[in-house]
């Protein structure tokens, strides 16, 4: 069975929908005549209600469109729209009766809301907003303390701590369930030598590229002489040696333009949507440096000169995935058939290892 899982973007734009719905009905209620003297409803201070919230709607709504492009903007006007929310019910609950209020139900779900963004401590600093503010709201109105409008109050405020523990609870099971899945995803899709994608993941990234007719440039790494360096020193500092590069790769690679992967034994993969072969170069002999002061790192290794050997293939748009393959294979085969530390392109090759 499938489980429905929301990020906490997806959450936000759910409550942003929310919001405008009731929104539509408090409009509705308060400025449809007919409706507003059945129900007894006063237009005091509904027009700055209707303002202060049309306000913040609007800019949250905004953030959240923008939200890849300033993201510690994005978080702090989303705390900032939660503490709206509870602003705008309890002012709403204040102009529809108070303790009787219709809307006090609504405030389960922003106690909810609050109690998923801001998770442990967030619980209780909701809840005790939530108690002080329909507290306010509660007896400001209130003439004479019945009985009954104690217990209403009392009925409310169990109510809301035990939505408060009830969230805060369910969110941490969610959160611990999400955290598993991705460890379990990363254990499925990832090396756990190098922490790159394995090859599996390789073959399906592969298959999608050149299905899709995109034009993009893989590359075949292949660590020279890599049986020798685990006969010499043994295969745990052999797992470093591929440690180091991995690291090497995740560090210099910009995950949105690229992907790399183990690709089998001391083989590795990189897809680029660089095709300009000088930046490519340039990229290589970067990885190769970064490379090097790894291993440098490593004292049983620090005498030892590793290199890296690199074909590269451009995909075209009638490319099967196994074309651009054979020929990274072919041209990684002539780089280390003609002398290795070197990387050969599809038209011609250059070495690289002198420069180091």
């Amino acid at each position: 069975m499938k489980r429905l899982y929301l990020t906490d973007i997806q959450i936000e734009q759910l409550f942003s929908v929310i919001r405008w719905f009731f929104l539509i009905v408090c409009g509705f209620l308060f400025y449809y005549e007919p409706l507003r003297q059945e129900l007894q409803l006063s237009l005091k201070t509904v027009d700055y209600l209707m303002i202060v919230a049309i306000s913040y709607m609007l800019i949250t709504q905004l953030t959240l469109f923008f939200v890849n492009k300033q993201k510690k903007l994005t978080r702090f006007i989303i705390k900032a729209a939660i503490l709206m929310d509870f602003l705008v019910i309890f002012w709403l609950i204040a102009l529809t009766g108070g303790i009787n209020s219709w809307f006090v139900p609504v405030v389960y779900l922003f106690l909810i809301h609050g109690t998923i963004y801001w998770r442990a401590k967030g619980t209780i600093f909701a809840v005790i907003f939530t108690i002080l503010g329909y507290t306010a709201v509660s007896f400001y109105q209130v003439n004479e303390l019945t009985s009954n409008v104690l217990w209403t109050y009392i009925f409310n405020v169990v109510f809301f701590i035990i939505i408060g523990l009830f969230a805060n609870t369910l969110t941490r099971r969610e959160r611990e369930y999400q955290k598993e899945h991705v460890t379990f995803q990363d254990q499925f899709v990832k090396d756990y030598i190098t922490g790159l994608y394995n090859h599996r993941s390789f073959q399906n990234t592969l298959t999608k590229l050149t299905q899709s007719d995109k034009e993009f440039t893989l590359i075949l790494a292949d660590i020279d002489n890599f049986k020798q360096i685990n006969d010499r020193v043994g295969h745990t500092l052999g797992d470093q040696v591929l440690s180091a590069f991995g690291n090497t790769l995740q560090h210099q690679l910009d995950k949105a333009e690229s992907y790399s992967f183990r690709y089998g034994g001391e083989e590795f993969a990189i897809i680029l949507f660089d095709r300009h072969k000088r930046s490519i170069e340039q990229q290589v002999k970067e990885w190769n440096i970064l490379f090097q002061h790894g291993i440098q790192l490593i004292p049983e290794l620090k005498d030892m000169n590793i290199t890296i050997s690199y074909g590269v293939a451009f995909a075209q748009p009638e490319d099967y995935k196994e074309d651009v393959l054979n020929r990274a294979e072919e041209h990684l085969y002539l780089a280390k058939s003609n002398g290795k530390d070197q990387i050969m392109f599809q038209e011609s090759f250059e070495r690289i290892g002198e420069s180091r």
